[in-house]
């Protein structure tokens, strides 16, 4: 069981692509199998920057980053003179490459040609596998094309390498690097960048994972819509960094007003924010927003500008049982608070 306040990420960023290189990446490669092999097969070329360790050691890695973006733009650009529309680009991870060309075995060898005439181009082996076009499977046509390839790359070694093992290491890499795309995508996602709270977003998510939770249960939730007050002196007489600057601080007294098991996001915009409370009545809720607006009003007494706040209450299920309508129920009471003079609580 999911805690109530636990949010649910969305995978904000492609899990196919490469971060470094924005090339698509082995992931996307096993995903867009057997389709760019085309009706007629084609061609795999593999690519291998040769010195991409020793420059990380003697160097450092954003020198080795530098030679993996230069040798992807090498690579691009070799494409277009064989002909883009024909030709897909992969990083596998490492050092390694992967051009799929739809056409004949030449092209690869046009491919490989204007590669090495680049002089900007790092220093690269190459192994070439032609494939058949009848290929059943994602996971067919895959090793169809890798094993040839990596025993072409590793042939110019000298080493003797399972290809399952290569297979095994480089998705493991291309997943750690995915997981950490989305532990940034997440941060990203649901949290604003102004206040460091959570955002609009999470609160809407988390706010509708209570009401659908608990629908028809014994169960109250309330929301206190708090809208600052004096967010417009800041902004008119400071500038709008001197606001920026009172949102992080208000937003920290708000935060420093609940408890771990309450959430306080930044809302829509200005300095509003949206403070969830689960389990709260609305008589407590409004003891809370109560106690809140005295918070804010001591705390801010030695700002440039003292600052207070006007607080909407809504309580489910009491006021709405559906979130689009719980939500307007608090802003309704915020606006009710704004009406009678500010700095004040009102419930839905």
């Amino acid at each position: 069981m999911r805690d109530d306040c636990t949010l649910i990420p969305e995978p904000w960023l492609a899990v196919g692509e490469d971060p470094l290189t924005d090339l698509p990446n082995m992931l996307a490669l096993i995903a867009e199998l057997p389709g760019p092999t085309g009706k007629s097969g084609g061609v795999a070329v593999g690519f291998d920057i040769t010195r991409l360790g020793k420059i990380n050691e003697e160097q450092g890695r954003n020198a080795g980053d530098r030679t993996l973006v230069a040798f992807a733009r090498s690579l691009a650009d070799a494409a277009s003179q064989v002909g883009s529309e024909r030709v897909s680009l992969y990083r596998f991870g490492g050092d390694e490459f992967c051009a799929i060309i739809r056409g004949p075995r030449e092209d690869a060898g046009r491919l490989v040609e204007a590669m090495s005439s680049d002089k900007s181009a790092p220093a690269f082996r190459y192994s070439v596998v032609a494939f058949s076009p009848e290929t059943g499977s994602s996971k067919e046509a895959f090793f169809e094309i890798w094993a040839p390839l990596q025993d072409g790359l590793r042939v110019h070694e000298g080493v003797q390498t399972d290809p399952m093992r290569q297979v095994a290491g480089r998705l493991v890499e291309q997943v750690r690097e995915t997981v950490e795309q989305l532990k940034v995508s997440r941060r990203m996602a649901y949290t604003d960048d102004i206040s460091g709270l959570p955002n609009q977003r999470a609160a809407r998510y988390l706010i509708g994972e209570h009401v659908s939770r608990h629908s028809g249960e014994d169960f109250q939730l309330s929301l206190l819509f708090v809208d600052g007050d004096n967010l417009r002196r800041y902004n008119d007489n400071l500038g709008y960094g001197s606001g920026n600057e009172m949102i992080r601080r208000l937003g920290a007294v708000l935060s420093a007003s609940t408890l771990p098991t309450e959430v306080v996001a930044r809302w829509l915009s200005g300095d509003e924010f949206m403070i969830i409370l689960p389990g709260y009545g609305k008589a407590r809720a409004l003891e809370k927003a109560q106690i809140i607006c005295e918070n804010v009003k001591r705390e801010s007494s030695n700002w440039i500008y003292p600052v207070t706040v006007s607080i909407g209450v809504a309580t489910f299920p009491d006021d709405a049982t559906e979130l689009e309508s719980l939500l307007l129920k608090a802003e309704e009471a915020n606006a009710k608070a704004k009406n009678m003079g500010k700095d004040r609580v009102c419930g839905g």
